[in-house]
């Protein structure tokens, strides 16, 4: 019995030595918030708020060949209005404007979300007043027409854009599903809105695997110790 219960001891207390694999994305998610300026829905006024996020991973190449122009894609986007719409994407683009020649002397950030025809496959998901549009174009967007925000088209810290680039619209723009022709069509429904912060979202600390596993490996085999030291009836 002593060697059965060494055994159990030896058994539990080995699963403190599991290696537990680190997690391999580094996603890092930004809060965002805005300020309406102009909409083009009855249901979502001037001056109401705009709340919403996007998510990436910090580590995405960037698939873009010029070396000043930064493109990082797929990233999760939302927004969200004050009448309840909201609209979605897990394939959206981040792209980083460092003074890329073609588009002149300037710095940009943008999260966009990705269109095309109706009839291509898209994952954009609209509700409340957006259901049932078409999504012609959507982003948010800061510029800094100085051009001395940054020094290279790397994914900067969200945190820094608002102050870097001090100017800019976002907006989104729907239209009409035109089923014949395969178009996004008029008549346009617009909101533009101004971004009035982006934060990081803290991240969630898990207690390690390992933790876990040690703390159930020593009382368990504490468990069994105090088994063996206490005397039959």
């Amino acid at each position: 019995m002593k060697s059965m219960s060494g055994c159990a001891v030896a058994v539990v207390l080995s699963l403190c030595l599991v290696p537990v694999s680190p997690a391999v994305a580094d996603m890092v998610t930004v809060d965002l918030t805005g300020r309406v300026t102009s909409s083009g829905f009855g249901t979502i006024g001037v001056d109401s708020l705009v709340t919403g996020y996007y998510r990436y991973d910090a580590a995405t190449p960037d698939a873009a060949a010029n070396p000043y122009y930064g493109m990082y894609r797929p990233a999760t986007f939302s927004l969200g209005f004050v009448d309840g719409s909201t609209i979605r994407t897990d394939a959206a683009t981040i792209t980083v404007n460092n003074n890329s020649s073609g588009i002149g002397t300037i710095d940009e950030y943008v999260v966009r979300f990705e269109v095309g025809a109706p009839s291509m496959p898209s994952d954009i998901a609209l509700t409340g007043s957006f259901a049932g549009l078409g999504l012609h174009s959507g982003r948010i967007y800061r510029n800094n027409t100085a051009g001395d925000a940054w020094d290279s088209d790397a994914l900067p810290d969200p945190e820094s854009v608002l102050a870097a680039l001090p100017y800019g619209d976002s907006d989104l723009r729907f239209g009409i599903i035109d089923v014949d022709s395969d178009i996004i069509a008029a008549p346009y429904s617009t909101i533009e809105f101004e971004l009035t912060d982006l934060s990081i979202a803290p991240v969630p600390v898990p207690v390690p695997g390992a933790v876990l596993l040690a703390g159930f490996g020593l009382g368990s085999a504490g468990h069994l110790l105090r088994r063996r030291r206490t005397p039959r009836q």
